[in-house]
């Protein structure tokens, strides 16, 4: 499986939010991630790279 590993990045600031990451959506101007494990979370933000072979992305904080 391609799980994701979510970042969030705020200036050269960068903080891990949620590994095993399955989902990303826009949820009214943020992102609504959920994980295999069926955590879910929204996080403020927008989303940024996304690198499935990395298998992270990035959430850009305002």
């Amino acid at each position: 499986m391609c799980e994701l590993t979510i970042y969030s990045l705020k200036g050269e600031r960068r903080e891990k939010i949620m590994e095993g990451v399955v989902v990303l959506a826009p949820q009214n101007g943020n992102v609504l991630i959920k994980s295999i494990f069926g955590e879910s979370r929204v996080v403020e933000g927008k989303l940024g790279e996304v690198n499935i072979t990395a298998q992270k992305a990035d959430i850009i904080a305002p």
